[in-house]
């Protein structure tokens, strides 16, 4: 799904420690995913610069510190940041940072026929089981949302 997006694709360090590594050992169905996508170059790794994460990391220390990288990676080359976790989404709004969730590009790449509907429930499922939590009516919508497609 993510090969379809016409972008160029970033992650940091310490995001790709959390997913890969630590996501192998724990046994997570994505670490081996993304992994592949890293060694193919659909997704480089790419460090944030340090002075724009120094200055996040210490105004928003209940921050995790792989989300104050890819915020610092976003802001340094003025991209999209993929972010779900609701304390990131909002520091990203305060240093303008443009983000998306998860479950937008499941929409968008459904809407853009890059998917099927099938493809969209698998995916959205899925992003459920890693621990991706929403409100009971925002779930909902995105269901009606993926129906009405």
């Amino acid at each position: 799904m993510i090969e379809e997006r016409e972008a160029e694709r970033y992650t940091t360090p310490k995001v790709y420690k959390e997913v890969v590594e630590i996501g192998k050992e724990g046994k997570f169905s994505d670490a081996p995913v993304v992994e592949d996508l890293i060694k193919r170059g659909v997704i480089s790794i790419k460090e944030p610069l340090e002075e724009v994460l120094t200055f996040i990391v210490e105004n928003h220390r209940d921050l995790h510190s792989g989300e104050a990288e890819l915020i610092s990676l976003a802001k340094s080359l003025g991209a999209i940041a993929i972010i779900d976790d609701p304390v990131a989404r909002r520091v990203a709004e305060i240093y303008g940072v443009k983000k998306e969730g998860t479950y937008a590009i499941i929409l968008r790449m459904l809407l853009e026929r890059k998917i099927s509907r099938e493809q969209a429930r698998t995916s959205l499922q899925k992003l459920v089981s890693s621990g991706w939590r929403c409100d009971v009516e925002l779930y909902s919508r995105i269901l009606r949302s993926i129906e009405e497609v």
